[in-house]
């Protein structure tokens, strides 16, 4: 792929560092992995000094973009986004392609023969905005919503190619297909012993030193639960809530919550667990970023 960095004309690391001294330290102290990506994440609506004079012409400001191509029916946008605005949806998609951008843009090179996933894409929220983004590569989206993935063939086949997945593994794919791999608001949702199993598939059909970003919901948005929920998320470090069902999905469906410290042993069985940012998608959820070893210990 492409320098990465050329995405965002006149952006200068080292100017940005410089200029903003506690964005050093953040990059330092494992927060952002680059200055980059706390500009993509942040900066870049925070008139921060160093930001750039302007942006190649095809990146419009997120909170200005309108996707042009076809748009889901509002249930399908309200099944991934907890509503049906349009605007809002867009936004979010946009912005979460900004954050896995900024997060890989300095370790992970792409090229014309490259293989992204998108794992548990939805109706393309994300990886529409995500390809038009990085361009090159070749492009899947996967989900166990069969209502959207009919609708991502029928109009997102530019993007990508889209396959139903069952609840459990496997996938349809060989051993070490993918180059990188993201999946978005899937791990806040599962069950531990189906995180566990869908860790161990990724982790196959993604190549030796490929990555995989993944999300969680991290301790700062653990609700002020009940004295009992909240001693257990402090001893294991994981919780999964269950609540109401969302429409069209199924009932396992839920709320998990993750600590760094249970990421980093736990997680570690299938990946290297190279950052951890938090609140790194849409300032919300923390953003895991993994690498499958090239050889096992």
């Amino acid at each position: 792929m492409s320098d990465m960095k050329s995405a965002i004309e006149g952006f200068d690391e080292a100017a940005y560092l410089k200029l903003n001294p506690d964005i050093r330290a953040a990059v330092d102290e494992g927060i952002f992995s680059s200055g980059l990506a706390h500009y993509v994440a942040h900066g870049r609506n925070e008139n921060r000094p160093g930001t750039p004079a302007k942006r190649m012409t095809q990146l419009h400001d997120a909170r200005e973009f309108r996707f042009t191509g076809p748009v889901p029916p509002e249930a399908l946008r309200r099944r991934v986004h907890g509503n049906g605005d349009l605007a809002s949806f867009e936004t979010i998609g946009k912005i979460v392609s900004y954050n896995i951008y900024g997060a890989i843009h300095a370790t992970l090179e792409l090229s014309a023969e490259s293989r992204v996933l998108d794992f548990g894409c939805g109706c393309g929220r994300v990886l529409r905005y995500f390809h038009e983004l990085l361009g090159t590569g070749t492009y899947y989206g996967t989900d166990i919503d069969e209502e959207a993935i009919t609708w991502c063939q029928s109009h997102l086949s530019g993007v990508g190619t889209f396959l139903a997945n069952q609840e459990w593994p496997p996938l349809p794919f060989e051993d070490g297909f993918f180059d990188f791999i993201f999946s978005i608001s899937i791990f806040t949702h599962l069950p531990e012993v189906m995180q566990f199993a869908w860790l161990e598939e990724l982790r196959r059909v993604t190549r030796p030193g490929g990555y995989l970003l993944l999300t969680t919901h991290g301790e700062e948005l653990f609700p002020n639960a009940s004295r009992e929920a909240g001693e257990q998320f402090r001893t294991a470090g994981f919780f999964y809530s269950v609540g109401t069902v969302t429409d069209g999905l199924p009932d396992f469906y839920q709320t998990a919550y993750h600590a760094n410290s249970y990421i980093e042993a736990r997680w570690s069985r299938f990946f290297e667990i190279k950052n951890i940012i938090k609140k790194g998608i849409a300032n919300n959820q923390d953003l895991i970023l993994c690498r499958r070893p090239i050889a096992s210990a």
